[in-house]
């Protein structure tokens, strides 16, 4: 099961459950993961699981997607991967139970 930690202005933390086999993220509430930041595209970026892992897709936003650091259009997740959208970090959380 997969766990995405959002970290909202540098205080809040909030935890998203990723249930099913594609999870969207970005701005607007028809994504299953909202984000509400200017920095964050309507709809940003989709999370794929493939079997026991996930892929992470930036989805041509205009403020692009970062893993540990790097810019990606495409990129597996990694337990304890942290991600930009924009300017909001997230960490992806891998729990095998």
């Amino acid at each position: 099961m997969g766990w995405l930690v959002l970290n909202h202005d540098g205080t809040d933390l909030v935890v998203h459950k990723l249930l099913g086999e594609v999870i969207t993220i970005g701005r607007v509430p028809l994504n299953h993961v909202v984000i509400d930041n200017p920095t964050v595209s309507a709809q940003h970026a989709i999370l794929a699981r493939l079997g026991d892992s996930y892929r992470l897709k930036d989805l041509h936003s205009t403020n692009g997607t970062q893993v540990n650091g790097v810019s990606i259009t495409d990129a597996e997740l990694k337990d304890g991967d942290k991600i930009r959208f924009g300017s909001v970090v997230a960490v992806f959380v891998w729990s095998v139970t």
